[in-house]
């Protein structure tokens, strides 16, 4: 080959690849079609990769967390009780609810599968591809073993003692834990995206956004009710809630995060003279709000802002007072910005507010998201940490005197969602193992 000729070749080489790298460089500033063609595909490649642990089922990579705490299973039983416990979240290798004694012995264990109890997942926010992939939160149960729970951002479902499907809630998007109702229904937060015209969109959004709903089901699982947040609010006039941030933008995962409603029973409504007895108590984490309204989720009677920041579970109270869990979330792995994760007491009526657990030295424990909390008859809570994988109970003068630890591996924990004391009087179940056609 002719010097000219390898010299022309070269030389178009060049350009080309030069062509290409400006061409590159243009798109990535620009961030045009080509751009997000390139790094989307970069971005789905690089999701697949990340998911083969799960998708291969040989490590659930969504429920991991470093582990904190020594031990595994029951590491701390002085409580002397006889109590039976109520434990949901990623256990042994599955969502499950599983009830236990206080030594750890098992009663009974329901296996959560968002594929076998939905046919169709794609109604949910993210569809899930295998059951690692779907997220659960808290369980609440009846006297004879029936329990309700939901999929984060799926649907809802009711399951015998013995883990039969009695009713699902498909096409419906629920989360978080569900709350009975006092006529023996369910009310729990759910969501929906709303992309209408701009000009149908509830002011003071300028797009489509993510829609938190309340919703109420009979005990047979039929839609009784929902009401959405941002309907609320307005017909409320508290637009400036809506606006504190200056921001009218929307977020991808919804401006209130609805985690929590729970209905003021008429056992407890005379402690609360400011509200009713089929009230409803919201909590709303994004905005670091507890609100109470009435039963028809139409008219706003208190409301608060903080202490707490992205709390979760907030409970009515005998004696007029409300406790929440505040997770205190401060972007760190262990809390230490903020100094942790507490427990607060709120009188709605005075507005005093007092730690109950927490934020002193000894007391340290942190998730920064989900949990729950659980106030005993003589003053005990029992806290459920669920990013470190434990529950714990502590006495009123702090006293750790029952500790469960959901270990994975030497190193690693996986998260528990929930752990709610039961006394065993409260079930009527005769046989936790009989699983006749008809358990009574």
């Amino acid at each position: 080959m002719d010097k000219a000729k390898l010299f022309f070749i070269l030389g178009a080489g060049a350009l080309v690849i030069g062509g290409t790298f400006t061409a590159g460089l243009y798109s990535a500033v620009r961030e045009n079609a080509a751009y997000r063609v390139v790094w989307g595909t970069l971005d789905e490649a690089k999701t697949l990769y990340e998911e083969l642990p799960n998708l291969r089922g040989t490590e659930p990579i969504h429920f991991l967390e470093p582990a904190r705490y020594e031990g595994s299973g029951v590491t701390v039983n002085t409580a002397g009780k006889d109590d039976l416990i109520l434990l949901s979240g990623f256990i042994d290798g599955n969502n499950r609810a599983r009830l236990i004694r206080r030594d750890g012995t098992v009663v009974n264990e329901w296996e959560l599968s968002a594929h076998e109890l939905f046919s169709d997942t794609s109604f949910f926010r993210d569809n899930p591809q295998t059951d690692w992939n779907a997220i659960t939160h808290g369980t609440i149960i009846t006297p004879k073993g029936d329990i309700v729970f939901s999929f984060e951002s799926g649907g809802m479902a009711r399951l015998d003692r013995c883990g039969r499907p009695l009713w699902t809630t498909p096409d419906v998007i629920n989360h978080h834990s569900p709350n009975w109702l006092s006529d023996g229904g369910v009310v729990v937060s759910g969501g929906r995206y709303v992309d209408k015209p701009n000009s149908e969109v509830p002011w003071p959004f300028s797009g489509p956004y993510w829609e938190d709903l309340v919703f109420k089901y009979d005990a047979e699982g039929e839609k009784l009710f929902e009401k959405p947040l941002t309907d609320l609010f307005i017909e409320n006039g508290m637009e400036a809630q809506l606006t504190a941030t200056g921001f009218f933008g929307t977020r991808v995962n919804g401006e209130f995060h609805l985690n929590e409603v729970e209905e003021l029973s008429p056992e407890l409504a005379p402690d609360f003279p400011m509200f009713e007895a089929g009230d409803l108590m919201l909590s709303l984490r994004n905005r670091n709000m507890i609100v109470v309204t009435d039963a028809e989720v139409t008219k706003v009677k208190w409301y608060r802002v903080g202490p707490f920041i992205r709390q979760h579970d907030p409970d009515f109270q005998p004696g007029g007072t409300i406790t929440v869990f505040d997770n205190h979330s401060d972007q760190s792995l262990d809390g230490d910005r903020g100094g942790g994760s507490r427990i607060w007491r709120i009188d709605p009526a005075s507005g005093s507010a007092a730690t109950l657990y927490g934020g002193r030295d000894g007391q340290r424990f942190y998730s920064s998201e989900r949990s729950t909390h659980q106030i005993q008859p003589d003053g005990n809570i029992m806290i459920t940490e669920a990013q470190s994988g434990r529950a714990f109970e502590v006495t009123r003068s702090g006293q750790v005197v029952w500790e469960y630890v959901n270990r994975y591996d030497a190193d690693r924990v996986t998260w528990l969602h929930d752990a709610q004391v039961y006394d065993p009087a409260f079930f009527s179940v005769t046989s936790w193992d009989d699983c006749s056609a008809d358990p009574a």
